[in-house]
């Protein structure tokens, strides 16, 4: 049978990597494959993780229970072993994220081109999509006009992030010629924009630290840990990352939106290690109140005053946060000009308020040439969710990010390309 699989990113390689026995080429736009693969997880390809009790982190989860039940993380752990890959487990977060022992994507996608080729895969590169016209089988046009003919297509094309990999909308176009729906599609994982209700503050450095999403006049409530990342008015990190695809998603775009920032964790736990505090778990409390968090770091601060009062104001916190990052507080905090002397009861309460929920605006998100995945896609209520067949067009598949199905940071996305590229390989 001829298979024809359009797009050689992570799910078409996969996919070519398990058809045996076929005819099968894989159709690639660049000069080369898995152009995108080779930038996931800052390049050491965070493929999967071992927290998979949870299927909330994949946005349209009915659809890809189907998915994962079938090939799950254990599965591609496996399979990746078969080819040549040895998993690495690395725990972050109390999750457990699943990375190539070298920390590195390019030997992912050596191991996968080596399978394709002993596949005896065809592969078309620098050829693109123009239509696919259907009679008694496929015909795909490409630009160079030539026809390609085949009995089964593939749609792995991606969708629209980091647009430089070629990632251009392609197999939506290509959908919808076909009569597909695509449900709009906007960038996700990607940067947010910020600023200080007009105040000109630049921001740079990075911690770790809670971001709490809200909504004004709204009880939607959002919140993400992790080490977060400064850079003039962009901040960027996987707690915003995630955050990011939610904001997209909303249906409160006439509601005003912030960002919480809350750095009190860290702060608490350090000075726990260092100083005697009557009750060392508080912070670890479930009921702990606003209220209890805001005189627990006034006092905090204070203590910190008592020893610290002969430094310079713009060290007042030095030592707990990166220096540019204290600056930030303390200038909102309306301190950076006073002497740390002078400093009375309510400058500890204004600067432990800023510490606690420092409220950034947010203004906009990157675009799709800064995101890591592409939210929306082809409609999954005209896609078999046992098959990834096509319920218009007979002998049409989709697999991977074309579909309206991703995950939030940690390898669900990746993992998804390979359940799906798994679905789609046995059934044909």
């Amino acid at each position: 049978m001829r298979i024809g699989i359009i797009g050689g990113g992570a799910s078409g390689m996969i996919l070519a990597s398990k058809l045996t026995n076929h005819d099968v080429t894989l159709i690639e736009r660049n000069n080369k494959l898995g152009k995108k693969l080779l930038l996931t997880g800052n390049g050491k390809c965070n493929f999967t993780n071992m927290c998979f009790d949870d299927l909330n982190t994949i946005f349209n989860n009915d659809f890809a229970i189907n998915l994962y039940k079938k090939y799950d993380n254990l599965s591609f752990m496996n399979f990746f072993k078969e080819i040549g890959i040895v998993p690495k487990i690395e725990t972050h977060k109390n999750i457990q994220y699943v990375y190539p022992n070298s920390n590195k994507s390019i030997d992912v996608y050596y191991c996968l081109l080596d399978k394709i080729k002993s596949n005896n895969v065809k592969i078309e590169y620098n050829s693109y999509v123009k239509s696919i016209k259907i009679g008694s089988c496929f015909n795909v046009i490409l630009d160079d006009g030539r026809v390609l003919k085949y009995d089964r297509i593939v749609l792995a094309t991606g969708g629209q992030s980091y647009k430089h990999t070629g990632s251009d909308g392609t197999g939506y176009r290509l959908a919808i010629s076909l009569g597909h729906n695509i449900k709009t599609t906007s960038p996700g994982l990607t940067s947010l924009k910020f600023d200080f209700a007009n105040r000109k503050i630049k921001f740079s450095g990075k911690c770790r630290i809670n971001a709490t999403l809200n909504y004004i006049d709204s009880n939607n409530c959002f919140s993400e840990y992790g080490e977060i990342q400064f850079r003039d008015n962009i901040i960027s990190g996987i707690p915003v990352l995630n955050l990011s695809s939610i904001i997209r998603r909303s249906t409160s775009d006439n509601k005003t939106k912030i960002i919480r920032l809350d750095f009190s964790k860290s702060f608490i736990e350090c000075y726990n290690n260092c100083f005697s505090i009557a009750d060392k778990d508080i912070y670890e409390k479930s009921s702990i109140s606003l209220d209890t968090k805001r005189e627990l770091v006034s006092q905090l601060l204070f203590d910190r005053w008592q020893h610290t009062k002969y430094r310079h104001t713009k060290d007042f916190l030095c030592g707990f946060l990166p220096n540019e990052i204290s600056e930030v507080l303390l200038n909102v905090s309306d301190l950076s000009n006073k002497n740390i002397l002078d400093f009375k009861n309510n400058d500890f309460e204004r600067l432990s308020e800023n510490i606690i929920s420092l409220e950034l605006n947010l203004s906009d998100s990157m675009d799709f040439d800064d995101a890591q995945i592409t939210l929306g896609g082809i409609d999954i209520t005209q896609v078999d969710s046992n098959s990834l067949e096509s319920k218009i067009v007979k002998g049409l598949y989709f697999t991977g990010e074309v579909l309206d199905i991703d995950g939030i940071c940690g390898g669900y996305n990746l993992q998804l390309a390979y359940s799906s590229a798994s679905v789609v390989a046995d059934n044909i």
